[in-house]
């Protein structure tokens, strides 16, 4: 029993601060790095932005604990759900709210739902597993050559890696879906990476 009421304080713990971690990392930038992205201030800012505003609103309405929990994750305007609720209606909600959060221009709906009422241990464990396989490619990325990683974002939900980002160009994409392939304990990779002359990045 303590081992289960400590992997939920943890889980919580994870839960609040997932969606502060570009707010914490947008503040500590400087404009060196800054130049090595595709992305520029401004478009980050309002990114942090919006990821912000919809987390806020995850969390009024009940989209942020271990029973349903959906993850923001927000590039240049595209927002990527992912996570797991329990009802349809909850998945239709954070889809909802994500739409009206300002300066939005693509919904991306990766929400799985599961019909079991219980939280179970195994849900627990799962996320710290999804934890570990995020910082696993991560670094996998970051030592990848020719590969600019601060441009890609990664989520991972039972041990499916969900990219988001800007490439230069597709051979880019290929080398980053090569290297995910190569980290241990990932089972599928569920590819939104759009280039970086999309017609959307001036939507």
């Amino acid at each position: 029993m303590k081992k289960f009421k400590l992997a939920i304080s943890l889980l919580l713990i994870l839960f609040v601060t997932s969606s502060c971690v570009e707010t914490i990392i947008g503040a500590s930038l400087g404009a060196t790095y800054l130049s090595s992205r595709e992305k520029n201030v401004k478009n980050t800012a309002i990114d942090v932005k919006i990821s912000s505003q919809i987390a806020a609103n995850f969390i009024v309405n009940g989209l942020k604990n271990p029973g349903n929990s959906v993850d923001v994750t927000v590039s240049e305007g595209r927002v990527l759900l992912t996570g797991i609720v329990r009802s349809t209606k909850k998945a239709r909600l954070a889809i909802d709210i994500a739409w009206k959060a300002k300066d939005v221009k693509e919904v991306i709906d990766e929400i799985q739902i599961s019909r079991d009422p219980k939280i179970r241990f195994n849900d627990v464990t799962s996320s710290f597993i999804d934890y570990s396989l995020t910082a696993k490619v991560e670094a996998k990325l970051l030592l990848t050559k020719d590969v600019l990683y601060r441009n890609y974002k990664i989520t991972t939900i039972d041990k499916t890696i969900y990219l988001l980002g800007i490439a230069k160009n597709q051979q880019e994409i290929q080398k980053v879906l090569q290297s995910i392939s190569m980290v241990m304990g990932v089972e599928r990779v569920v590819n939104h990476v759009i280039l970086k002359d999309d017609p959307r990045r001036r939507g």
